[in-house]
């Protein structure tokens, strides 16, 4: 039976975008986003990242999403499809290896800041961080680690939670996590942002990330942009490819993506509004590495009213988001197993599951708790894996696959849109990628 008899359907157009919304937010918007806006100019930086998302991201994830549609299976079998139709070398389904271990490796950074996400909002609700010094917040992190037992507890319960969802199929399992997920974080970010507003320093939030800081955005500055544009909507993780498998027929994909990736800029300035006035507040310096998440902004929530409180659900909205990560990373893999295999899906997503779980767990035992884990896995797919396999991805479906071909798939798309998109696809985004991945080996 050929793929595209096979595979499960999502129900709606609406669960599609969801699905794939809830799975492209990443903690990359939560606050990595902000912070790049911040030190590289502000609405300058923000102008570049919308330019470099639309004209860039956009065609790339909707290529991703069109391979789906057209394979109608797991990324393994959609890429063999897709070369079968097209002609082309079995050597093109390096682009399936190439993203399913990128999602692999990512999913397990995903249930360590899960499951450490999960401890910290317990803690929090007890009161854990009242009116606490920051080098008493450094060392409950110290003592968390030398003493992992509550951390490995929370990174269990955040991995069994995603087997169970992606388990359940796609329907009742991924589409209904979507469903429930979505609007939870819409919800939190929301209720945050209100909280931020009221008693943060908004005032110096605002003028870090909005004002108009021309000197401070460079060459740099620009491909920080750019990077943070493609690597945000989780292209090169196989995500559009798995879920676009599922897509109703005759789906307007391209205005889906784009409609994807506003709200991927919202939740990005939303996450900015939520962090960075509490962290001003508290007389702290911005930054992006892993002690912002958890040293930071607990001593930030625990010098506030209410601290316990938003701070605990500031933390399950981390959960919300890493899970929803989660779930999309661990699908093409689950998928990749069951169809090539024939193993059944929920035997697969314990498997798949549980040997991400034990890398988590031995990340947080045995490298420095983590945090050194964490900065390897993201050199390792940031720099070679997801650039590889997006310039494969590019180079396939914009020059190896027949035009006819994919007008077929994007069938919804008005003549215009779909030739804007084949352009940018061809004559912007494969050049771009290239540039940037060089960009990237050669910067420290």
């Amino acid at each position: 039976m050929s793929p595209r008899k096979s595979a499960e359907r999502w129900t709606s157009r609406t669960t599609f975008v969801l699905a794939l919304a809830i799975a492209t937010v990443g903690l990359g918007n939560l606050w990595r986003f902000a912070f790049l806006m911040g030190e590289n100019g502000g609405a300058p930086f923000l102008l570049s990242y919308l330019f470099c998302l639309l004209l860039v991201g956009v065609p790339l994830l909707s290529a991703e999403v069109v391979l789906g549609s057209h394979g109608r299976g797991s990324p393994f079998l959609t890429l063999a499809w897709a070369v079968e139709a097209s002609g082309g070398s079995r050597l093109w389904l390096a682009i399936a290896v190439l993203t399913c271990l990128a999602a692999f490796l990512i999913l397990v950074g995903c249930i360590v800041i899960g499951g450490w996400a999960l401890v910290y909002a317990f803690y929090l609700q007890l009161g854990e961080f009242a009116a606490i010094d920051l080098p008493s917040t450094a060392a409950f992190l110290q003592e968390r680690i030398d003493s992992p037992g509550a951390l490995l507890m929370g990174q269990a319960i955040m991995a069994a939670v995603c087997i169970a969802v992606v388990a359940a199929g796609v329907r009742r399992g991924v589409g209904l996590f979507a469903w429930i997920a979505f609007p939870a974080l819409v919800t939190l970010l929301g209720v945050l942002v209100f909280y931020a507003i009221e008693y943060g320093d908004l005032k110096a939030a605002g003028e870090y990330l909005f004002d108009w800081q021309a000197m401070d955005f460079t060459g740099a500055s620009f491909m920080a942009a750019l990077g943070h544009a493609v690597f945000t909507l989780s292209i090169g993780v196989a995500v559009g490819m798995s879920y676009g498998a599922y897509v109703p027929d005759k789906l307007p994909i391209v205005r889906s993506v784009l409609a994807i990736a506003l709200f991927d800029l919202a939740a990005g300035v939303a996450g900015g509004l939520v962090i960075f006035p509490l962290i001003f507040e508290a007389n702290l310096l911005p930054s992006r590495d892993f002690s912002l998440l958890f040293i930071s902004a607990p001593f930030a929530f625990g010098a506030l009213p209410f601290g316990d409180l938003y701070g605990a659900l500031f933390y399950f909205m981390v959960l919300v988001i890493t899970l929803g990560s989660a779930v999309a990373l661990l699908e093409p893999v689950v998928g990749s197993l069951v169809q090539q295999l024939r193993i059944p899906r929920l035997r697969t997503a314990v498997a798949v599951g549980a040997c991400a779980c034990l890398l988590a767990g031995l990340a947080t035992v045995g490298v420095r708790g983590g945090a050194a884990f964490l900065t390897w896995l993201d050199a390792v797919t940031s720099r070679w894996l997801i650039p590889g396999a997006m310039l494969l991805l590019v180079l396939f479906v914009g020059w190896r696959m027949p035009r006819s071909l994919l007008r077929v798939e994007l069938a919804r798309e008005p003549d215009i849109l779909f030739s804007l998109w084949y352009f940018l696809l061809r004559f912007l985004a494969a050049p771009v990628i290239a540039i940037a991945w060089l960009w990237l080996s050669l910067v420290p």
